[in-house]
């Protein structure tokens, strides 16, 4: 669902001189997402002296979506590959969300992540602005308020949705951003609460 998805291999391979033999550790994580988690993750393996260690901690990663551990017998290898959750947004600087609206915590890793403060129960919410936002241009952050609604950052210019997200305000915005593109104009301000039209502001 993120446009900005990019997909890369990180192979690691660790000694761990605390299992019962010496093994051979090698990690192969699929993602479009890099985490601190990740690191934290070797840190901890380094010190596993088990096989059924290694998947317990690997069960513990609530970042964690699938993975398989492979071990060829008689040799002293552990193939292990980890398909990581890939978040679309954080909020208020506590959990990620993916595109499932799965909740994990946020390990403080800002890559290309929409920044969102607003009250947990409207996620819903947030991940359908994002969605339809993200058609036009790239998100960088969400704010809502009791007082103004749903401000939301984009490269250029604030866009001021209010309090209610309707398919109408959605559809000014897109409308609103095509005819901005085709006059290439980028104003700082697209104010999308009023009921017959768009405001735009330009300049501070």
């Amino acid at each position: 669902m993120h446009l900005y998805k990019k997909l890369f291999l990180i192979i690691f391979i660790l000694i761990s001189p605390n299992l019962v033999a010496e093994y051979e550790i090698k990690i192969n994580f699929e993602s479009g997402f890099e985490f601190e988690s990740q690191q934290l993750l070797i840190s901890i393996l380094k010190t596993a002296n088990s096989k059924r260690q290694i998947e317990n901690v690997i069960r513990s990663q609530d970042w964690i979506k699938n993975y398989s551990i492979i071990q060829k017998p008689f040799q002293n290898k552990i193939f292990i590959n980890i398909e990581n959750r890939e978040p679309i947004f954080v909020l208020n600087n506590q959990f990620f969300y993916d595109e499932d609206l799965y909740k994990f915590k946020f390990d403080q890793s800002y890559k290309d992540i929409v920044s969102v403060d607003a009250p947990v129960e409207f996620v819903e919410q947030i991940l359908e602005i994002i969605t339809r936002v993200e058609k036009i241009t790239k998100v960088q952050s969400i704010k809502y308020s009791f007082v103004n609604g749903w401000d939301v950052r984009i490269e250029n210019s604030l866009i001021r949705f209010g309090k209610e997200i309707t398919e109408k305000k959605l559809q000014n915005f897109e409308d609103t951003m095509n005819y901005l593109f085709e006059i290439r104009k980028n104003p700082s301000i697209i104010d999308i609460r009023y009921k017959n039209g768009v405001a735009l502001k330009y300049g501070k």
